[in-house]
């Protein structure tokens, strides 16, 4: 069954795509904050630096938990306990007298929740569009990310400079309550991949996209297009997590912006993200439904732009203006962006759905491993040229350039979601003519094959 044309359908990404907003606020908020944090609590860019990179000490391993536990429970549920946690732990840091363990622990306790959520939102999406028709909704949904960081540059710089950063995080404790309280009443699971999903897929095919058989995580994990995937999003969410910690602190002490100029500067960047992704995103589905490969619809538009953003980002260390600089800046994070809409498709292609939650949750826990490491490093670098703020941050965008074009190039060999597709239907179609036979599935494990997508 595909829901795509249906009202419902399109309720429910745009209540995945404000699921997003919230959650990426949540994340921008601390960057925002992070000039009057710092002098009122007096911590050092190493000290914020590690708040920043606390954020990801439990977010890996909640999204793999969650992931596995996607296979089993309506992504209704789920959804809403992710957004009860997000609210929870904003409010201690309401409170005036909050300390540097209150901070890093609301930080860790907000990591584990939103963890689970980018590719728990893509699950639920998936649920109501098949494969020809995903590109655009599921775009929307990620798109949320950048529109969450967008909103809140203007609105919650207004909010710290016209009270205080501690209103900053009520406000978004009350915006998450709010939202989890609408998504139990409007929000449904879809019907897409719980019956025959791909008619026009001989028999054995069929058997898979309906559940069929399921093979063993290492075959998927080691597969080369799950692994290209997995090595351009780790680097572009280096990106995400420098975006959310560091962007506003660059421009506000790097180029000498004052704050409420830095939130608008802020959200222009981010916002520059939305439209060249949904155009992409729109021209790789008309390359998809006029039977262009996913090689070329999504793995090659994914690494070429995971280069052109490498470039943008070298570019920012060169004796250029600051307007020019934040020009690079946002096209290079713009450009580094189309992994999270179309790795996850990519990811689609290759597994059954039975096991899609959680593949795409592996991907992202351990994709999102660099939010760990990424703005705990940029902060070394920063207080290791306090002298020359400006030039420590350029440091660190000079090495997220470098591996950008390192990424985008590995991408162009490894990503191949048909050639994976090809092997997985011909052990699909094996197994299925010898069905009852416990040897076809020991073979289907020793040629190292993954399940179809639906």
């Amino acid at each position: 069954m595909n829901d795509k044309g249906s009202i419902r359908a399109w309720l429910i990404v745009a209540m995945l795509f404000l699921f997003m907003v919230i959650n990426f606020a949540d994340k921008a908020v601390l960057g925002l904050a992070a000039v009057p944090m710092m002098h009122d609590m007096h911590l050092s860019p190493r000290d914020f630096g590690l708040v920043g990179s606390s954020f990801f000490l439990l977010f890996s391993l909640s999204g793999i938990g969650f992931g596995f536990i996607a296979n089993h429970v309506q992504s209704r549920w789920l959804l809403a306990v992710l957004a009860i946690v997000w609210s929870a732990v904003q409010f201690p840091l309401a409170s005036a007298s909050v300390t540097l363990p209150v901070l890093i622990a609301c930080r860790v306790l907000l990591g584990l929740g939103e963890g689970p959520a980018f590719p728990l939102a893509q699950h639920a999406c998936y649920k109501w569009f098949d494969n020809a028709h995903r590109n655009v909704p599921n775009t929307i949904v990620q798109q949320g990310s950048s529109a969450g960081l967008m909103l809140a540059g203007p609105i919650l710089s207004y909010i710290i400079v016209r009270y205080d950063w501690h209103h900053a995080f009520f406000a978004l404790g009350i915006v998450g309550i709010v939202w989890m309280l609408a998504w139990l009443v409007i929000g449904r699971d879809g019907t897409v991949g719980s019956t025959n999903a791909a008619v026009d897929e001989a028999n054995a095919a069929q058997a898979v996209n309906d559940g069929g058989p399921s093979f063993l995580y290492r075959h998927l994990l080691l597969n080369k297009t799950f692994i290209g995937v997995l090595v351009i999003y780790f680097v572009e969410y280096a990106v995400i997590s420098l975006a959310f910690t560091w962007f506003a602190v660059y421009l506000r002490l790097g180029l000498g912006y004052s704050p409420i100029v830095t939130g608008w500067l802020f959200s222009g960047i981010v916002g520059s993200f939305i439209p060249l992704t949904l155009v992409l995103a729109w021209w790789s589905q008309r390359m998809i439904r006029n039977g262009h490969s996913s090689r070329l619809a999504r793995g090659v538009l994914t690494s070429a732009f995971a280069m052109l953003g490498g470039v943008m980002f070298l570019a920012i260390s060169a004796d250029l203006t600051p307007a020019v600089k934040v020009v690079c800046l946002a096209i290079g994070g713009a450009m580094s962006q189309l992994v999270f809409s179309f790795g996850p498709l990519m990811i689609s292609d290759i597994v059954s759905v039975r096991q899609r939650g959680a593949l795409l949750g592996i991907n992202s826990s351990i994709g999102t491993l660099a939010g760990l490491i990424a703005p705990a490093l940029m902060g070394g670098i920063v207080q290791a040229n306090q002298g020359v703020p400006a030039i420590g941050y350029e440091h660190g965008f000079l090495a997220v350039g470098g591996m950008l074009l390192v990424s985008g190039a590995l991408g162009l060999v490894l990503l191949n979601p048909e050639q994976t597709r090809a092997r997985i239907v011909a052990a699909a179609r094996s197994h299925a003519l010898g069905a009852g036979r416990g040897s076809d599935s020991d073979e289907a494990h020793q040629r190292g094959v993954a399940p179809s997508v639906e």
